[in-house]
């Protein structure tokens, strides 16, 4: 795959195309995903749907930039180019006219190039603000075309059509990946999945061995914004650079512990995680 590595860097040749929103402050989607995918080695392209002053999470009167006339124009200048991709990953999707483009983009992949979703569109129970059934029937459509899904629980009932859980059994999870798995994709992960106290992590299913690997870590007393989307970007980086699903799994939960412990000593910085502080220490 074209890796080396010297203190920690990880030099790598493929090439991501991340699409999802700008959220200007905050820390989460693209402001998150371009340089965690690029700090693991990663060249990384963007194809914003959106510019937001903040993320939805938080902030009231956030600014809102619908990029979905402008889209087509990139990618298709992407084409008259020959830019090639080895992953396209894509996020936060606030347009239903984008999930055709998205999946018209599977052109742009290399031989053996991966459509990657992570449907972020809801939590706890609820969609985001803005967001309604027409995103959700848009993402079931995307995610039969997907090759890789990493939906939180609250997604994932969602894509399902079934009533929320808040804390389903391991059962009802094993059946829920099977049951996404059989939409179309090969693999899927759900996050936020906890069967004891005090932990907390991500249970992934293959269709190919029909295996379930699951990675708990420690629950962390506080919960911030954007580490969803932390998660899915070194879960990511890892799987595209050959790492098992186990050790993917593993770094990208201990990922975000890091990162909430590194938070949680500011009070005063409740809108996101300082990702950039660990990123730091383990690529210096």
């Amino acid at each position: 795959m074209g890796n080396a590595s010297r203190k920690g860097w990880i030099m790598n040749t493929k090439k991501i195309v991340s699409v999802q929103d700008i959220s200007c402050y905050g820390q989460c989607s693209l402001t998150v995903a371009q340089p965690v995918l690029s700090a693991y080695g990663f060249e990384t392209a963007i194809l914003p749907s959106a510019i937001l002053s903040t993320h939805t999470g938080g902030f009231t009167g956030f600014t809102v930039l619908d990029l979905t006339d402008e889209m087509p124009k990139i990618v298709n200048h992407w084409r008259s180019e020959k830019i090639k991709f080895d992953a396209i990953y894509t996020g936060y999707i606030g347009d239903t006219r984008q999930f055709a483009l998205i999946k018209e983009m599977r052109d742009l992949l290399n031989p053996g190039g991966l459509l990657i979703c992570d449907p972020a569109m809801a939590d706890h129970g609820k969609l985001y603000v803005a967001l309604n059934e027409n995103i959700v029937a848009g993402m079931r459509e995307l995610v039969r075309e997907s090759d890789i899904i990493m939906p939180n629980i609250t997604e994932a009932c969602f894509l399902l059509d079934i009533p929320y859980k808040e804390a389903p059994t391991r059962d009802e999870i094993n059946s829920m990946l099977k049951d996404l798995a059989a939409m179309g994709p090969d693999t899927v992960i759900i996050t936020g999945v906890s069967y004891e106290e005090g932990k907390l992590g991500a249970v992934a299913y293959t269709k190919a061995d029909s295996k379930i690997t699951e990675y708990f870590a420690t629950r962390m007393e506080k919960s911030y914004h954007g580490t969803g989307d932390i998660f899915s970007s070194v879960l990511i980086a890892n799987l595209l650079d050959g790492k098992t699903l186990y050790d993917s799994l593993a770094d990208a939960c201990e990922f975000i512990v890091e990162c909430i412990k590194e938070t949680m000593p500011d009070e005063s910085h409740v809108y996101g995680v300082k990702f950039e502080q660990v990123l730091a220490k383990r690529h210096k």
